[in-house]
């Protein structure tokens, strides 16, 4: 009977180390499985974040303060700018200076400038308040009457050939109230800068097709 217990315990001890090596063999298969499907889901996902940057890329412009725009600039001195019409409105009642200024919307934004020129060193500036150099673009790409759309080539035109109002004639390439906006504008004062602002200021309040672009 020792005999037999002796040989029982030995064949337990074989099989509990047999069943623990099976064991340990697979947890280790198990946990290689794991790790693969693992590394296999990392792939994926990050080809999949690759893909969507690439198309992000082709499919979007993105574009930064100062990136380029189409057109020939503008540029105007700017006296400040305001969330809404009121305030903009305050503060040029509030300096005697800006009587010859006008306010621009552009994108919900209301900016008070005190001219518009077509050369960067034509820029005057002042000091109560102080102003700065605010360039831009004027596109009416989107106007679909002929003589709005025209309106950017005209005001961006180095000569100023057409915002000389002392001529009466009628253009028919420009809106049919031109003369007297030109007219009112040429009111506020004879500086060629100052008649730029009123008229483009003007038309861009009234035609949401001209845009301003910065």
């Amino acid at each position: 009977m020792k005999i037999v217990s002796q040989v029982m315990r030995k064949q337990i001890f074989r099989a509990m180390i047999i069943g623990g090596v099976v064991g340990l063999f697979g947890v280790g298969i198990f946990l290689g499985i794991l790790q693969a499907s693992n590394q296999f889901s990392i792939k994926n996902d990050s080809n999949e974040v690759a893909n969507k940057s690439n198309s992000n890329t082709k499919g979007e412009t993105i574009t930064t303060a100062g990136g380029a725009t189409k057109g020939p600039m503008l540029f105007a001195s700017q006296a400040g700018v305001y969330s809404n019409y009121e305030s903009a409105s305050a503060f040029v009642s509030e300096h005697p200076s800006l009587k010859e200024s006008a306010i621009v919307e552009v994108d919900g934004k209301f900016h008070v400038w005190t001219s518009v020129v077509t050369d960067e060193s034509q820029l005057v500036f002042l000091k109560d308040p102080a102003t700065f150099k605010k360039a831009f673009t004027l596109s009416g790409d989107s106007c679909k009457e002929a003589t709005l759309a025209e309106l950017p080539s005209v005001l961006t035109d180095k000569n100023a050939t057409k915002l000389n109002f002392k001529d009466n004639s009628k253009d028919s390439t420009l809106p049919a109230d031109w003369q007297s906006i030109g007219a009112a504008a040429t009111s506020i004062s004879s500086d060629t800068s100052i008649i730029r602002l009123q008229v483009l200021a003007h038309y861009k309040s009234k035609n949401a097709c001209l845009q301003v672009k910065f």
